[in-house]
């Protein structure tokens, strides 16, 4: 990786991390799911497909919110990756 891309890493980390703590976003995100789960619950016992959608759309906020960790996680090693190339220690990732 090179400096300029570990540059970009950690902007896009923070932006992540930033949209994380956002507590409106928080907010959504757990009324979104909240949402979902209540309609998956309330729908007819033979609405089979409305009830896929409903966990379809719970599955689909967990991995943005797995998504925004990913980012984070890997901004923070790539900042940690170029600190080191920074202090010229050898780094094994």
């Amino acid at each position: 990786m090179d400096n300029t891309n570990d540059q970009a890493a950690e902007w896009v980390a923070h932006d992540a991390k930033r949209l994380k703590d956002d507590p409106i976003l928080q907010g959504a995100f757990k009324q979104l799911e909240r949402s979902f789960l209540d309609q998956a619950v309330n729908c007819d016992r033979e609405d089979d497909d409305g009830r896929m959608r409903c966990i379809v759309g719970v599955q689909v906020v967990r991995q943005i919110q797995k998504h925004l960790d990913k980012l984070i996680f890997d901004g923070n090693k790539a900042s940690k990756i170029a600190t080191n190339v920074a202090k010229n220690i050898d780094t094994v990732v």
